[in-house]
């Protein structure tokens, strides 16, 4: 059974969201002119498992364009998950036929995310939700502009698209996993000491028996005293925890103490259990 927070949805994430769009239609507006951008894609089709078509999206879009997309996505991941990086992401579209069956991502990263660039509201097909199979089915919309984040680990897959041919009416997306959980550190705070109190808190974790599995991030603030003020966690996905065992989390976290410090830091610290 998959608990707490296992989706997410930011609307709006990007303000390069109607140029990666124009440019994406615009290589496909004459359907008898040929070009590099045309012959790029893979038609990615497993048999009961995938059917789409895909192309690398750090290649695909001009390079100016991409990079400031990517560094958005790479700065959230690190600011809201702790992860300092993203894997090279897939550009995929979905016409008539297209699906992904129920399957699970893993090893690949602790957070799976969809940016989705389809046109949603103005659709002229059915299917294309991300499908996720947690306690129940969940369909989630691909809303244009919007970042869809989720556990990997839970069984997920796309509804299979039906009743369009032309890519400029497919469902779009760029799709991936962060990665490299890890301290994100926004101060003078030396990465050496928050390593010393987290080996610590792996000691007690190991006393207590703890049988959570999952990630929980926290966010907090190291003050020029050097103690720990603001803790708030930003995203706990947990599978048989208990509430306990999170409160006893944040009581030992807001002791911890750093000493004095020329300046405040802030935190983003992710936590895998299991």
């Amino acid at each position: 059974m998959w608990n707490q927070d296992h989706l997410r949805l930011i609307s709006s994430f990007s303000k390069e969201a109607r140029q990666l769009r124009v440019y994406f239609d615009e290589q496909f507006k004459d359907p008898r002119q040929t070009h590099v951008r045309r012959f790029v894609w893979d038609y990615w089709n497993v048999p009961g498992e995938y059917n789409l078509i895909r192309t690398p999206a750090y290649e695909y879009f001009p390079d100016r364009l991409y990079k400031k997309f990517h560094s958005s996505l790479r700065d959230w991941g690190r600011e809201t998950l702790g992860c300092h990086d993203v894997s090279p992401p897939w550009l995929s579209f979905y016409i008539d036929g297209c699906y992904q069956a129920q399957h699970q991502d893993q090893p690949h990263g602790p957070w799976a995310f969809v940016y989705s660039l389809t046109n949603w509201k103005q659709r002229r097909f059915t299917g294309g939700e991300t499908m996720l199979y947690g306690d129940r089915k969940q369909l989630v919309t691909p809303q244009f502009n919007q970042l869809t984040v989720f556990n990997p680990a839970i069984p997920h897959g796309v509804a299979k698209v039906r009743g369009i041919r032309d890519p400029r009416e497919a469902r779009l997306a760029i799709h991936g996993w962060f990665l490299n959980p890890r301290p994100f550190i926004r101060g003078k705070l030396k990465t050496q000491s928050l390593e010393n109190e987290i080996l610590e808190l792996g000691q007690w974790l190991k006393q207590s028996r703890v049988t959570a599995q999952g990630w929980s991030v926290q966010k907090f603030t190291v003050g020029t005293n050097g103690k720990v003020s603001g803790l708030k966690p930003l995203w706990t996905r947990l599978e048989s925890s208990d509430q306990k065992f999170l409160s006893d989390l944040h009581s030992r976290m807001k002791k911890w103490d750093f000493g004095r410090q020329v300046g405040s830091s802030l935190v983003t610290l992710p936590l895998g259990f299991g």
